[in-house]
C-alpha cells in the first residue's frame, strides 16, 4: 500500500501540510522526533453524513520512530466533524479524533516487499503523506449513518422529528403522522380519543 506525497521528492513540506519530514530523525534505531503541529487538510476526509472538511484543521499528536526496515508513526490526530443526523437531517459539528499506529517502510526492505499483505505503507522518499492514513482511520472511525445521540446530544437537534418509536415530544398515545391515514382506515385510533369523541 503505497502513499503519494504532495510535495516533491526533495522539496520541503508546508509546516502546516499533512507531509512529514522524516529527515529531522536520527538513522539510529529507536531515535524519536515528535510532531506536535495543526495541519490544513486538502481535502474532506470522511463518509457521506460526516466529515472533516477541506480547509480545516486537525492537530497533530504525534511521534516518529526510526526502526530498521523504516519510520513507525504512533499518536492521534483531532479535528472537528460537520455531522448531518441520518434521522433528523439537522446539522452540528462536532470533535473527533483517532489514534494511528502506522509502519511507513522503506523501499527495497523486507517490510516494503510485503507491504501489501501487511498493511504497511511506503516512504516516499524521505517523506510521510499522512493523508492516505487518515482517510482510512476516519474512514473506520465514522458511523455511515449517524445520529445526534451518537454525539452528546440527549434528543435530534431538529425537534420536529419523531422520537426513534415514532412519537413525538413527550405526547402519549401519539400516532406517527407517516401513518396516521392507515391508523384512521383501520379503526386504530387510540381509545381515549374515541371516548371523547362519544362524550
Amino acid at each position: 500500500m503505497s502513499t503519494t506525497s504532495r510535495t516533491p521528492r526533495h522539496g520541503r513540506p508546508a509546516a502546516d501540510s499533512l507531509v512529514l519530514d522524516t529527515r529531522v530523525l536520527s538513522r539510529t534505531p529507536g531515535a524519536m522526533e515528535p510532531v506536535q503541529r495543526a495541519a490544513v487538510l486538502p481535502s474532506d476526509i470522511g463518509v457521506e453524513l460526516i466529515r472533516i472538511p477541506s480547509g480545516s484543521q486537525v492537530e497533530l499528536d504525534l511521534m516518529m520512530t526510526f526502526v530498521d526496515e523504516g519510520v513507525l508513526v504512533t499518536g492521534s490526530v483531532s479535528g472537528r466533524a460537520d455531522v448531518e443526523c441520518a434521522r433528523c437531517l439537522g446539522e452540528f459539528t462536532t470533535d473527533v479524533a483517532v489514534e494511528l499506529t502506522e509502519m511507513y517502510a522503506t523501499p527495497g526492505t523486507a517490510a516494503a516487499d510485503g507491504a501489501e499483505e501487511d498493511e504497511v505503507r511506503l516512504l516516499d522518499g524521505e517523506l510521510i503523506d499522512l493523508e492516505p492514513a487518515l482517510v482510512d482511520a476516519f474512514g473506520l472511525e465514522f458511523p455511515m449513518s449517524p445520529t445526534c445521540t451518537d454525539y452528546g446530544h440527549d434528543k435530534c437537534v431538529n425537534p420536529e422529528t419523531p422520537a426513534p418509536d415514532g412519537v413525538s415530544g413527550e405526547e402519549t398515545g401519539r400516532i406517527d403522522p407517516r401513518w396516521a391515514g392507515l391508523a384512521e382506515k383501520f379503526g386504530m385510533t387510540d381509545p381515549a380519543d374515541s371516548d371523547g369523541d362519544r362524550a
